[in-house]
C-alpha cells in the first residue's frame, strides 16, 4: 500500500526569561532565601532566587514536555491556543500539535543564549505498523538574551490520502546542544464524519505556520 504523503509546518516561540547561567547554590538554600526575602518585602530578590532554583532543575533534568495536545486552529504564543474537543479528524484535515518542551540546553555564545531542537515524526496505524515517517524534517531554533523557559512549538501535519482508522502520532525531539532526547505520543482517529470543534474557552490565535511539503518521507525537511 502506498504510504500517505505527510505535509508538515512548524512554528516555535520562546518567551519570558528565567535566568542566564548555571548556579551553584543548593535548591534548599535558594528556597529558604526566597522565603526570607518574601517576608521582608524583597519580592524581586525572592523571585530571582526561585528563578535560579527553577533553572537548576531545568538543567539537571531530561528533555520533557510539559504539554503536548492537539489544538483547534493554531497557537499564537505560549499558552495561547484552543484545545480540540476530541482527537477525531476528517479525511484530509490537518493535525495541529501544540507542545511545550522543557529541560533542553541553552548555550552561551556572542552574548546570546542559543538552543536548537530537531524533530522526527512517525505515524503508526492501530496495529503498530509505521505508515508515514520523517527524520530531521525541521528545526526549532531559539536565540535570546536570556535562557527562556516558557517555550512553545507548533507542528502542523497534513496526512492526505490516509484511510479512516485509528493512528498514533509520535514526535521525537533531539537537543542539538546536548545529548538529551525526548518524545511524546498522541493517539488520533480519522473518520468520514467528525464532531470536532474548537473549545468553548477560546483565547484566539492566528495561523503563523507555513506548509512544508515532503515528497520523500525519509528525506531532510527544511523550514521556509
Amino acid at each position: 500500500m502506498k504510504r500517505p504523503e505527510v505535509i508538515i509546518a512548524i512554528v516555535a516561540i520562546a518567551s519570558i526569561s528565567v535566568g542566564s547561567a548555571a548556579f551553584a547554590e543548593k535548591l534548599t538554600d535558594l528556597a529558604q532565601q526566597a522565603e526570607i526575602d518574601t517576608k521582608v518585602g524583597k519580592h524581586l530578590n525572592a523571585y530571582e532566587a526561585m528563578r535560579k532554583a527553577t533553572l537548576q532543575v531545568w538543567d539537571a533534568g531530561p528533555l520533557l514536555f510539559r504539554k503536548a495536545v492537539f489544538v483547534a486552529g493554531t497557537a499564537s504564543g505560549f499558552g495561547i491556543y484552543d484545545p480540540r474537543s476530541n482527537n477525531v479528524f476528517k479525511p484530509g484535515e490537518k493535525l495541529v500539535i501544540y507542545a511545550e518542551p522543557i529541560g533542553f540546553k541553552w548555550q552561551a555564545k556572542d552574548e546570546l543564549q542559543h538552543a536548537l531542537l530537531v524533530a522526527d515524526i512517525v505515524i503508526r496505524a492501530e496495529d503498530g505498523n509505521v505508515v508515514a515517517s520523517q527524520k530531521n524534517f525541521g528545526e526549532f531554533k531559539f536565540d535570546s538574551r536570556e535562557q527562556n523557559m516558557e517555550v512553545m512549538t507548533v507542528l502542523t501535519i497534513g496526512f492526505p490520502g490516509a484511510p479512516a482508522g485509528k493512528y498514533v502520532q509520535e514526535v521525537r525531539f533531539i537537543d542539538k546542544m546536548s545529548d538529551k532526547t525526548g518524545k511524546f505520543e498522541l493517539p488520533f482517529e480519522i473518520k468520514t464524519t467528525s464532531d470536532e470543534g474548537p473549545s468553548t474557552n477560546s483565547v484566539g490565535g492566528v495561523d503563523t505556520g507555513s506548509d512544508l511539503g515532503l515528497d520523500d518521507l525519509n528525506g531532510l525537511g527544511s523550514l521556509d
